[in-house]
């Protein structure tokens, strides 16, 4: 992507107001009525060989579609873009309290899907149901019912999890009354989204369009999310037009553009950022030097262009990716750190480790030795770790590719079972808060490296009560302990591989007009509701 994702002061400001009719690209909302037709849109949304249904919007085993689709959420903020506000149910926003209160103005025309209204009452319901039942991760002390919406309060000031908020799918009181999230599958559901669920099989869940949805006529009428057994096949799905929206490391993924360019299309969509994790709690991990050895060794072209060339990217030193986050870096570390061997044995020296022979050897005479964790049914994930542990072996490393399972990979990861991991992707947000926050807060469930420096705990606490006009200079300390500590080491911005086809549908978000992310996944409904909201069929 060539734009640069800014997100000044403005963009997340004292008050976020959009109306419904703002929000860019891909066709705007209608009077509420009407479900459109055209074949099906298909997407590939899973790997597992079966789907089991469940629909609750508080599991995390729900099934994709849960969000968006039929669940809607409060609003979001555009990460394919500018970063800009994206309604929802909400159609602005309003901080005061120095952050510690937040003003929701909710869209009156919400209705759920069995005609009643869709109130604050809800809302107020929603964040209590979760309250009640441990699964909000938000200092939310209290929720009521204004005028306009809903007034949330926090114990501290709530800014950089503004995002976050957002996200908080909202159901209906008089139906989860008295439901347990941890046990309840909701196989019926009634939300006040576009669709309404159809039939669902071992590998398919099918969605409805609602013809009486509130904000718009619904133009695809029909919505299957299938299971593809492997990346094979759905290369040859997506080059018969038997899907029309996938995103997976598919082998040779320009060769799906070239068999058919009027119609196929790639969109790498740079949303998240793949580092080499290094365990601490583990010799020799733990000495700066060591880290900084590692990242010296590395040429992250060469290991971006070890599958599918043009999907991945280098990333900065700082874990920000330059083209987006230009702005809040300094200058001096917006380049990708360049493979320097002699450099990188220049660090490793001043942890005892020189070169015998072409061994790399530490103090007790041993070679220095790594085992990179990853999954073995991801060729891309594979293809990327053994360009990277090649490059290692070069400067005396004895490196090597330990490919696993995905669950065994995530039992091991869990377990601090490694000594280094290639395969997570940590996102970016609306601001840095939340990405900085899940690889290096001590509390994070994501900080698999062990990471718990005071330094950068308070650089976190200040960030995240830092108000939006703050949060580029709150940043600052972060980025430095990322160039100078190396807690994780940088290597690559994600390009997740959207591939889609204009057979059957047109008005595809892109690089052009990046209305929103593609995705149909389970995080954000609203880039979910807005794509197939803004789908036209093809003449």
């Amino acid at each position: 992507m060539t734009k640069s994702k800014r997100i000044a002061s403005g963009v997340v400001s004292a008050v976020l107001a959009a109306s419904l009719a703002a929000c860019s690209g891909g066709g705007a909302d209608g009077g509420a009525g009407g479900a459109g037709g055209g074949a099906p849109l298909t997407v590939a949304a899973y790997s597992q060989p079966t789907l089991q249904p469940n629909f609750n919007p508080f599991s995390p085993n729900a099934l994709r579609g849960t969000m968006g689709l039929i669940y809607e959420q409060l609003y979001d903020f555009n990460t394919a873009g500018t970063f800009e506000f994206m309604p929802s149910l909400a159609t602005e926003i309003a901080w005061a309290d120095a952050g510690k209160t937040l003003d929701i103005t909710l869209d009156t025309r919400a209705k759920w899907a069995d005609g009643s209204p869709l109130t604050g009452d809800d809302v107020v319901f929603t964040f209590e149901y979760m309250k009640q039942h441990e699964l909000l991760a938000l200092p939310l002390t209290e929720a009521t019912k204004t005028a306009d919406g809903v007034r949330l309060r926090f114990s501290e000031p709530a800014y950089a999890i503004v995002q976050d908020i957002g996200r908080t799918a909202i159901v209906p009181a008089k139906i989860w009354q008295g439901k347990d999230p941890d046990k309840e599958l909701n196989t019926s559901p009634v939300g006040s989204g576009p669709y309404k669920l159809g039939r669902v099989t071992g590998q398919q869940a099918s969605f409805e369009a609602r013809k009486d949805y509130w904000k718009q006529q619904v133009p695809v009428g029909q919505i299957n999310y299938i299971t593809t057994s492997s990346t094979s096949l759905l290369a040859q799905q997506l080059v018969r037009h038997e899907v029309d929206l996938a995103y997976a490391g598919i082998p040779d993924i320009q060769q799906f553009v070239a068999k058919d360019p009027d119609n196929n299309h790639l969109w790498p969509v740079h949303a998240s950022m793949k580092p080499l994790l290094l365990n601490h709690k583990r010799e020799p991990f733990q000495d700066v030097h060591v880290r900084k050895g590692f990242a010296l060794a590395l040429n992250r072209e060469q290991i971006a262009n070890a599958y599918n060339p043009g999907v991945y990217a280098p990333v900065s030193a700082t874990g920000l990716y330059q083209e987006d986050w230009n702005d809040w870096i300094p200058e001096a570390d917006r380049a990708p750190l360049a493979q320097d061997q002699q450099a990188a044995l220049a660090e490793f020296a001043k942890a005892g480790y020189h070169k015998n022979g072409d061994q790399l050897v530490g103090p007790d005479g041993k070679q220095l030795t790594l085992g990179v964790l990853t999954v073995s049914t991801f060729a891309d994930g594979m293809a990327y770790t053994q360009e990277l542990v090649s490059q290692l072996n070069q400067i005396g490393i004895k490196a090597t590719v330990e490919g696993v399972p995905p669950t065994a990979y995530t039992t091991r990861e869990g377990k601090g079972d490694f000594d280094a991991i290639y395969g997570d992707a940590f996102t970016y947000g609306a601001n840095p808060y939340n990405f900085y926050s899940s690889m290096l807060a001590p509390d994070s469930k994501h900080n698999f490296v062990g990471w718990d420096d005071p330094a950068t705990n308070k650089a976190l606490a200040t960030l995240a009560k830092a108000s939006p006009e703050e949060q580029k200079e709150a940043t600052l300390p972060l980025e430095k302990i990322m160039v100078d500590q190396v807690p994780v080491i940088p290597l690559l911005v994600k390009g997740t591989p959207y591939m889609y086809s204009t057979e059957n549908w047109t008005g595809w978000p892109s690089e052009e007009d990046p209305y929103t992310t593609p995705d149909p996944g389970a995080i954000s409904g609203v880039f979910a509701a807005k794509l197939v909201l803004s789908l036209k069929p093809a003449v």
